[in-house]
């Protein structure tokens, strides 16, 4: 089966082992039909630990999708065993976070969107839910010092 990876990047400041955390994790792509060609109009969010039946068929999956423009029922599935955290060593390079095996369409966008988590470099102290659709920036009282997350970019391959 195709699988879509998404690929991120970003420059952390005094933090690492960015993640999304949980199997609950809600992902936001846009998906593109492998039939038609077209491309979704509005975001769709996908989680690994919900699963729905596939159309005519005994099996299930994590996302279904019925192609507006030509009928095809296409599915998805996370592949949390993929997942990976972002960590400062990997700055400023491109890592996969996440894979999803893809049946009849490929993931072409990803958002960050909310509940994304990471620890301070030093002092490990927990920042959770974070909200990564724009730069993040906090203070770790801990480690007193100056946290954030900026110039975040991902890429599908």
């Amino acid at each position: 089966m195709p699988v879509s990876q998404v690929h991120i990047r970003a420059q952390l400041e005094n933090v690492t082992n960015l993640e999304a955390p949980g199997d609950d994790f809600q992902y936001c792509i846009k998906t593109k039909c492998g039939s038609c060609g077209e491309v979704s109009e509005r975001w769709q969010y996908v989680s690994g630990d919900e699963r729905v039946d596939v159309p005519h068929s005994r099996g299930s999956c994590n996302m279904a999708v019925k192609c507006k423009l030509c009928g095809r029922v296409n599915t998805l599935d996370v592949q949390t065993d993929k997942k990976q955290k972002y960590t400062h060593d990997d700055v400023p390079n491109f890592k996969v976070v996440i894979a999803f095996e893809c049946r009849g369409l490929s993931v072409v966008a990803f958002q960050f969107g909310e509940g994304w988590q990471c620890q301070g470099v030093d002092s490990k102290t927990p920042f959770t839910n974070l909200d990564l659709d724009e730069d993040w920036c906090d203070y770790d009282e801990e480690a007193n010092c100056p946290v954030g997350i900026t110039e975040l970019e991902y890429k599908v391959t």
